[in-house]
């Protein structure tokens, strides 16, 4: 069955496709959509874009739960986290931009 998008998802679909500065993993999630939309299956769209069965799955219902914002785009607090804290990036900065006669 085809994927029911709005008109207004569909253009938002298209125009991230057609960007070409765009993360090729955001481009794919787009495609996702779109495929479903027009009534592709789960496997046909997996091969088309090159990852598995349970990724596409994911994408749909990610969709299907907050629209596109949330089925393109990763969640805040995702990767790997900061090793270094804004404090001691300053303490490096600072260290950085003396003259190397203060240290003697």
């Amino acid at each position: 069955r085809p994927l029911e998008i709005s008109a207004e998802d569909r253009e938002l679909l298209e125009s991230l496709i057609r960007t070409r500065t765009i993360q090729a993993s955001i481009m794919n999630r787009a495609r996702i959509i779109l495929l479903k939309a027009e009534g592709e299956s789960i496997d046909s769209i997996a091969d088309k874009v090159g990852l598995n069965r349970n990724s596409v799955l994911l994408r749909l219902r990610k969709y299907k739960e907050g629209g596109v914002a949330n089925a393109i785009y990763d969640a805040s607090g995702r990767g790997r986290k900061t090793e270094i804290t804004d404090d001691e990036k300053t303490w490096v900065i600072d260290l950085a931009c003396r003259k190397p006669t203060e240290f003697g």
